[in-house]
């Protein structure tokens, strides 16, 4: 009898385990499958006589085969990594395409507006030369808005994307917990529910991609998993969510992820996310567009205002002074949905040169103080350059940082927060203020005379003028420059420096300041001067305004006045600002490839470990089907001696 029982449980054991091998063979190719091993274990033999006599073989467990915790946490890790990284790269790849280089490029519109000053300064009273100005910085204003508006657009489908990553999240989220229900209702009965734990474990890598969480094992066989490092997104079969809403500040660019638990809900810190989906769009979001934004805002307003400043300083075919060529909106700061004050801050911009792309956050400490900050990392004013360590707050009201100046109206309150985003304002609202041909102000202010008694051979070659700041201010004229040997001019109207050094043919750099109001004025002149000869700075007379070219020069001459960063002409600006677009977008490419190659290698190492190797599960079947047609035999044989062994006894 006891033969007839190992005959009879060798033949369901070996049954059982061609089913354990079937079920792998069946899942090959299912994402995620962990290979099953039947564990055999040799029944405790019976005493007879004078041994022991084994009693066959049974099935201990089915388990999992080759997984290994540290390396399925390591591949969700780099999935994760490469999720975010892919996902930012590939919504930077779509900003590439708004930065053509070559023709139809935006450095190209801006050059060929800046050109269209060539045509004026040779004919200033043509209207066709004037009106192709005109057309040139409509185009170049409508490039700017237009490049501001697709912007928006990649932005907003970013916006959408994310908003549908955190609906996979909570779908996700709550499917582990379902299946943790399920694994805890397994957990009282034998043997472990291999394909609900595989099924879990997919479930979390799906998860990191979307975004990186961590997990934490409990007794009763679930997992508990939690994102931003503490925040529990499933506890046992219960399930919190995410979204995304509008960001406290700048709520109409920027967004934030929230966790939401029942009916409350807070805030999860950007630096909190280290991996995933979100954590790529957010900072493409919040980051990347708003840099881009900076960027080339920063080329649109620093060019407007070097042009408006060059307009302002001339003279229109009217006879009146220049108004502004380009217009854009109020510089006004965002302010934060959590503000209690009634405070609004605008800037001006105070010297175009010294702007920088960036935007400024700015934390009120009290009703007219407030710390700045650097939107983009996050670091402090201290007055004079920019720290990681918190700085001391600043009297905001006429308060001048890198070339803006700002204004308060109102009364902040102690905690109220702003964002100034002076580049993107003004790209996107870039436009042409000037209606008329004959309000470009092509001639000059001042002309420049050489007196009657000098006995010298220097000649007059130029004269331009420029505001430095506020508005035209000038010494009363005629204002007389007088030569000194060996090689200076001296003057006695206001003019600084004085005296100034003349080399033949290089300009003279001289100012007059009032108050807040400067003028640069700029005088070339060739050949050697002798002691005492003068030159006199006086108004334009209107007789022969029309054929004044001098301020369409200075126009000209704009083209290579260094605008940006203390080395970049205003005809190179769009090459810096891309320069900085396109270090972006590479850094992200690096990122990405990296990351899917890390992430690569740690899922081949894990499926290495535990997947199916179909060559192996082969060598088993055949293995398994001798044991069972052994066994099959050897029940067949004790059958028969149990027959002859009845039939004996009959």
């Amino acid at each position: 009898m006891s033969s007839l029982n190992i005959a009879t449980r060798a033949l369901t054991t070996n049954q059982a385990v061609l089913q354990v091998i079937g079920h792998n063979i069946a899942n090959a190719n299912t994402e995620g499958y962990t290979r099953q091993r039947a564990e055999l274990n040799a029944v405790p033999g019976q005493r007879l006589g004078n041994g022991y006599f084994g009693k066959g073989v049974e099935i201990v467990t089915v388990a999992r085969e080759g997984y290994d915790a540290f390396m399925t946490r390591e591949a969700n890790l780099t999935r994760a990594s490469a999720g975010a990284e892919r996902i930012r790269a590939d919504y930077l790849k779509s900003v590439e395409s708004l930065f053509p280089l070559g023709e139809g490029s935006l450095g190209k519109i801006l050059n060929e507006a800046l050109n269209s000053w060539s045509d004026v300064a040779a004919n200033p009273n043509e209207t066709a030369a004037r009106q192709v100005v005109l057309e040139r910085f409509g185009a170049l204003s409508a490039r700017f808005l237009d490049t501001a508006n697709r912007l928006e657009e990649v932005s907003l489908g970013a916006r959408l994307k994310a908003s549908e990553l955190a609906g996979e999240v909570n779908r996700l989220a709550k499917a582990i917990a379902d299946v943790n229900e399920a694994i805890a209702r397994a957990a009282g009965t034998a043997g472990s529910p291999n394909d609900l734990l595989d099924q879990r474990d997919r479930l979390i890598a799906q998860l990191n991609e979307k975004i990186q969480v961590s997990t934490v094992p409990v007794d009763d066989g679930t997992v508990s998993v939690f994102v931003a490092n503490s925040l529990p997104l499933v506890l046992g079969k219960q399930a919190a969510q995410l979204r995304t809403v509008p960001a406290d500040l700048d709520g109409q660019r920027q967004i934030k992820l929230q966790f939401v638990s029942g009916t409350s809900s807070c805030d999860i810190p950007e630096d909190l996310l280290t991996g995933g989906q979100l954590k790529g769009l957010l900072q493409f979001i919040n980051r990347d567009v708003t840099q881009t934004l900076a960027d080339v805002g920063r080329m649109a307003l620093a060019m407007a205002d070097n042009i408006n400043r060059q307009q302002r300083s001339g003279l229109n075919l009217d006879g009146q002074p220049g108004t502004d060529l380009l217009a854009y909106d109020t510089l006004q700061a965002t302010a934060a949905s959590t503000n209690t004050g009634s405070a609004t801050i605008t800037s001006v911009v105070q010297q175009g040169s010294s702007l920088k792309p960036r935007d400024y956050v700015l934390e009120f400490t009290s009703a007219t103080q407030a710390r700045i900050r650097r939107a983009s990392d996050g670091w402090y004013w201290t007055g004079s350059d920019w720290q990681a360590a918190v700085a001391s707050p600043v009297t905001v009201n006429n308060y001048t940082i890198e070339g803006l100046t700002l204004n308060v109206a109102g009364a902040a309150a102690a905690g109220d927060r702003f964002v100034l985003s002076p580049g993107a304002i003004a790209m996107g609202s870039m436009r042409v203020a000037l209606s008329r041909p004959a309000e470009l102000a092509a001639a000059n202010r001042v002309v420049l005379t050489a007196g009657n008694t000098n006995t010298g051979d220097a000649t007059i070659e130029a004269i331009s003028a420029r505001i430095v700041s506020g508005t035209w201010t000038a010494p009363t004229l005629p204002a007389t420059l007088t030569f000194v040997a060996p090689n200076q001019f001296t003057n006695s109207s206001g003019l600084t420096p004085s005296p100034v050094t003349y080399t033949p043919g290089q300009p003279m750099k001289l100012t007059y300041t009032s108050g807040a109001n400067s003028v640069e004025f700029s005088i070339t002149l060739r050949g050697q001067a002798a002691a005492g000869d003068t030159f006199d700075i006086d108004d334009t007379p209107s007789a022969g305004l029309a054929f004044n070219a001098g301020n369409a020069q200075a126009m000209l001459a704009l083209r290579d006045s260094v605008v940006f960063d203390g080395s970049v002409k205003l005809s190179e600006g769009y090459v810096a600002a891309f320069s900085n677009v396109a270090a972006r977008i590479n850094e992200a490419q690096t990122k990405a490839e990296f990351a899917k190659a890390q992430a690569d290698d740690a899922e081949q190492r894990r499926a290495n470990s535990a997947g199916v190797n179909l060559d192996e599960e082969a060598a088993r079947l055949l293995q398994i089907q001798q044991a069972y047609q052994a066994s099959a035999k050897y029940l067949q044989t004790v059958q028969s001696v149990f027959d002859t062994l009845i039939s004996t006894f009959r």
